[in-house]
């Protein structure tokens, strides 16, 4: 099984964290949206999505379509779907594969260099809370990732594909019966958003990945599942550089908190939990070499991504925000603000996020970019 493994990932090259759909034919496409196009909106973006569900950024396709999450998109209620359109407009399509349904979570995520394709399928941390009965949520599960070695083509079970899983289990403290305390930094934001801070990103000529379990960076082999996972430090976000040499991601800062208050009823007598969060009060983006280990301070923000140029990264923070390299200079991106999960297509002419509106619906923008 380990000379199997290796064998799946020895060449294995990646560029970027980028979703790649894995539609065999045409004939895959369930559902089409004739007459479909991006609008555009009083602030120059254009808006993909237009249902009040939550609609989420995933990423390009090689051959430079739009991937993302809708809600409802397919009629008769259907819900959670991938789909792809072309920043041109025209047809709203449905991604299928066999491997579709791993995909549908919030941290479902297709990785490829155009010949081998990884799939990381995140299982995050459930909200739990002491003392209370149902229907107060249960117990917290562990943060984990199951990485599977897939076939070039599909129509093998997922159940027989090559896999390694890794578990990370989020930082919790017990205290008190009637009250629990998480340490776990980039939670809040993968419940509001949707957006994947854990990777991975497979390393070039090795086995190995890079991922987060949204407080801190492991390096894991994929192929030695008996190997215990490296601590590279505190970190989420991970992202590959085009020439595979550079590792850029987002490093907490500090610590915040939040506390809710529950009150459930357990026959006569109530049960008050409090809950209390700890996150990161700010993030620092952090550029690591992957052969020396030496890192420097780029900026302050978070959801690193890497122009394929590889001469600037889009930094979250309030807006989105161009960083150049070569100057250190950070320049903000006109109409992104509360914008999360940006993706640049592969010819580095289109920046497209999801927004974060009112309530939980969110939709997919992209803006055209020199």
């Amino acid at each position: 099984m380990k000379d199997g493994l290796r064998a799946w990932f020895g060449a294995l090259l990646l560029a970027s964290s980028v979703l790649v759909p894995a539609c065999k034919s045409p004939s895959d496409v369930v559902f089409e949206r004739p007459g479909f196009a991006p609008q555009l909106d009083a602030q120059g973006r254009l808006r993909v999505t237009f249902g009040p569900g939550a609609d989420v950024m995933r990423g390009f396709t090689p051959d430079g379509r739009l991937l993302f999450r809708a809600d409802n998109l397919v009629p008769f209620g259907a819900r959670w779907v991938l789909a792809s359109v072309l920043p041109s407009g025209g047809q709203v399509r449905e991604e299928v594969s066999v491997y579709r349904p791993a995909l549908m979570g919030q941290m479902g995520t297709l990785v490829s260099d155009g010949s081998r394709r990884v799939l990381a399928v995140w299982q995050p941390p459930i909200p739990g809370y002491h003392g209370c009965p149902e229907p107060a949520p249960s117990p917290p599960s562990p943060v984990a990732v199951v990485a599977f070695a897939l076939p070039d083509q599909d129509g093998v079970p997922i159940s027989a594909v090559p896999s390694r899983a890794v578990s990370t289990d989020a930082a919790e403290v017990g205290g008190p019966a009637d009250k629990r305390v998480r340490v776990t930094p980039a939670l809040r934001d993968v419940a509001r958003t949707g957006a994947n801070p854990f990777g991975p990103v497979i390393l070039p000529g090795t086995d190995d990945m890079i991922y987060s379990d949204g407080e801190r960076l492991w390096r894991a082999s994929i192929a030695d599942t008996s190997a215990v996972p490296t601590l590279l430090g505190e970190g989420a976000y991970p992202a590959l550089s085009p020439d595979r040499h550079s590792l850029a991601y987002a490093r907490p800062l500090g610590l915040d908190s939040t506390q809710q208050v529950f009150t459930v009823q357990a026959g006569l007598v109530p049960c008050v939990q409090t809950q209390v969060d700890i996150t990161a009060a700010a993030w620092e983006i952090v550029l690591r070499d992957i052969e020396s280990g030496e890192e420097s301070v780029l900026t302050d923000g978070m959801e690193p991504v890497w122009d394929p140029s590889a001469e600037r990264l889009v930094v979250r923070g309030t807006t989105l925000e161009w960083f150049y390299l070569s100057t250190q200079t950070s320049v903000p991106i006109e109409a992104t603000a509360g914008a999360f999960a940006p993706a640049i297509s592969p010819d580095g002419r289109v920046l497209a996020f999801s927004l974060f509106s009112e309530g939980a619906n969110t939709d997919v923008y992209y803006l055209r970019i020199n």
